[in-house]
């Protein structure tokens, strides 16, 4: 199992949640079908991801974003060996970021060494984290809410 983060420069906007979700649309299915699992984000018209999956199937993607024309300039900033994957159950993710987490990416792509890859994950990670904490929240809210309908027609029926 390998891990590897590439950044590189889209060659239009993709900041918008409608040119993201094209991207992931087309994504998901092809990587699910490899095995591959990771997280993609864009920042300052920049693609960061972080993939990870067999060594043959990462070799194959990375040949097919090296043609695909949304993007350019495609630079791996590290890959390796893991005995696990960071990102095990999404075969594609694109979380939403906060400031300090763009920062830390903006910092990493400026920087030279690019930074490793648990330097990517790291933002990447917390941003999920705090993502799956809001979607708890709001199915809670939200099954709360039915229930007390459920409850308020009930007793309507009833009185």
């Amino acid at each position: 199992m390998e891990q590897l983060v590439y950044v590189s420069r889209s060659v239009r906007a993709v900041n918008s949640a409608i040119a993201m979700s094209d991207i992931l649309a087309e994504a998901r299915p092809n990587n699910a079908r490899d095995g591959i699992t990771g997280c993609l984000t864009a920042i300052d018209g920049r693609f960061v991801q972080v993939i990870e999956g067999e060594a043959d199937k990462l070799d194959d993607l990375i040949n097919r974003l090296l043609r695909d024309e949304r993007h350019t300039e495609l630079r791996v900033l590290e890959r390796r060996t893991v005995a696990e994957r960071a990102f095990p159950q999404w075969d594609m993710l694109s979380p939403v970021l906060v400031t300090a987490e763009i920062d830390d990416l903006r910092r990493l792509m400026r920087d030279d060494s690019g930074g490793g890859l648990d330097d990517f994950i790291g933002p990447l990670k917390t941003a999920l984290e705090r993502q799956s904490e809001v979607l708890h929240e709001a199915r809670t809210l939200s099954d709360r809410s039915t229930l007390e309908a459920s409850n308020d027609d009930e007793a309507e029926r009833t009185a």
